[in-house]
């Protein structure tokens, strides 16, 4: 992996000389003088970390606005007089950490080596932002990582629990381990306690064969358990035991096993009212909250939102071999001010519908679900809901995927069409200007005709299909979608009796 920048910029050649001479691990020095050209680094090309000696610069206020007001989630790290620092502090919620000017290297040296860990852990895990709450999160993670102690992760569905514990696992000593993953909602306590402890042969009804439960396999390494505040009760005395002890023993079986876990328990409830509801064990409870790391949700970090939507939007532009170019102003306005009630999750769909929909361009208002446009109601997004919402919204979940996988479809198909078809000369009137179009020109293209039958046509219907479906019926946002005409979207819906 190729080195990345950390810019420095002061007008201190002794600092910059300071900073040079540590040899941080992947990470080159840059040195500026100048904030335009700090500053027109940073929008270039993405940076770890960007440290500002305010010494001597009288603007520095307007050089940290500037660089707050950039997508990126590169750290700052401010050097400065302590009442200039106490309002930089102030500014927005993004993180900003500062050390006095007269700071001692060393102190300058062990800050800039955690910020540094803390930027691994983010690279690893893939948890993205730059806010203060993400920043707190990373050091919780980074600390509790290498240390062989219980974590209870708390936060609200689709923010990305599980990707902070894997985090933990990636940075633990257990690395080398397996790193399992249980659903405790998911499942009956019967099902439950086999899929934690295993069952013997013969256990129940069904049970053919012997099976080894997560605690087994997960011997060396970690257990993520999500939603473990659904475990029933009687459930949960059998897993104390087994996690205070490490022994356990197999449904239907008589043989005590052993197993050395890691626990990493996550819940969208809260604990603490649990227990003084009875309804989940004190003991276990304070078993389970040694180190507590809260994800925030999206509403309350939404300095965060252009940058996981531009994460978002690069990803899948990558995954299919589109080219969107970003979101209008407009748009990212709209997407700041709407509550996202399925936090990142919900983010992260919307993305993708809005990408495979759009395939080209830049993301206008007008693309945007209704919900989330300027005087939209504010409700939950069609497309991308959490799983455990009604059915209507679940099927437009499902929606936003299958446009995915059809887009691919017709990536295949394509690929069919030129090794078998090149040569063959059909006339391009039946299709029009539709989707299809878009491979016109290739060479030794010649697009199927209709009365073939074909599987594209099958790829095209369900694709117009889809479109109608998301825009509720509205043809004119449905053309828009699809990157062709009313009209001969109205050719195309008579064609194939839509």
């Amino acid at each position: 992996m190729a080195n990345q920048p950390l810019i420095l910029l002061s007008r201190r050649p002794l600092l910059y000389k300071e900073v040079a001479s540590w040899q941080l691990p992947s990470v080159d020095v840059f040195l500026h003088d100048s904030p335009s050209e700090a500053l027109a680094q940073l929008t270039a090309e993405p940076a770890v970390l960007f440290i500002f000696d305010t010494a001597g610069y009288t603007r520095y206020r307007h050089v940290v606005r500037k660089f707050l007001s950039l997508e990126g989630d590169t750290d700052l790290l401010v050097l400065g007089e302590p009442d200039a620092l106490a309002e930089i502090e102030t500014q927005g919620m993004v993180a900003v950490r500062r050390l006095p000017a007269d700071a001692p290297p060393e102190e300058i040296h062990t800050l800039v080596n955690r910020l540094l860990r803390m930027r691994e852990v983010r690279r690893k895990s893939g948890i993205v932002g730059r806010s203060r709450a993400v920043s707190e999160m990373l050091a919780l993670i980074s600390h509790a990582a290498p240390l062989d102690v219980n974590v209870l992760i708390e936060g609200e569905s689709g923010t990305g629990k599980e990707l902070v514990a894997r985090a933990i696992h990636a940075h633990s000593r257990r690395s080398q381990h397996a790193f399992l993953s249980l659903n405790c909602g998911a499942m009956s306590e019967g099902v439950l306690e086999s899929e934690l402890f295993g069952h013997a042969r013969g256990a129940f009804t069904g049970a053919v064969a012997a099976h080894d439960g997560v605690f087994k396999r997960a011997d060396g390494g970690t257990l993520f358990l999500d939603e473990v505040a659904e475990m029933p009760l009687g459930m949960q005395t059998r897993f104390l035991r087994a996690l205070e002890t490490g022994e356990f023993t197999p449904v239907g079986g008589s043989e005590l096993l052993h197993s050395d876990i890691r626990l990493i328990a996550a819940t969208h409830r809260n604990l603490a009212q649990e227990v003084s509801a009875g309804h989940f064990r004190q003991d276990l409870y304070y078993r389970l909250r040694v180190v507590v790391i809260p994800t925030p949700p999206l509403r309350e970090r939404r300095e965060d939102i252009p940058v996981l939507a531009s994460h978002f939007l690069s990803q899948e532009n990558s995954r299919y071999q589109l080219h969107v170019r970003g979101f209008a102003r407009p748009a990212m306005k709209s997407l700041e001010q709407y509550p996202w009630p399925g936090n990142i999750r919900e983010l992260r769909n919307v993305v993708s519908s809005l990408v495979v929909l759009k395939q080209q361009g830049m993301i206008e208002a007008d693309d945007l679900p209704p919900e989330i446009r300027p005087g939209g109601t504010g409700a939950p997004a069609n497309l991308p809901v959490p799983l455990n919402q009604d059915p209507i919204a679940r099927e437009r979940e499902l929606l936003a995927n299958t446009l995915l996988e059809l887009r691919e479809d017709i990536k295949d198909i394509k690929s069919m069409l030129i090794n078998n078809l090149a040569g063959t000369r059909r006339r391009l009137d039946h299709f029009g200007d539709g989707v299809v179009d878009t491979f016109a020109g290739e060479a030794g293209y010649t697009p199927l005709p209709v009365g073939d039958g074909g599987d594209l046509q099958t790829a095209e219907k369900a694709l117009i299909a889809a479109a109608l479906k998301a825009t509720h019926g509205n043809r004119r946002q449905a053309a828009e979608k699809l990157g062709i005409s009313e009209r001969t979207l109205y050719r195309k819906i008579k064609r194939y009796g839509l």
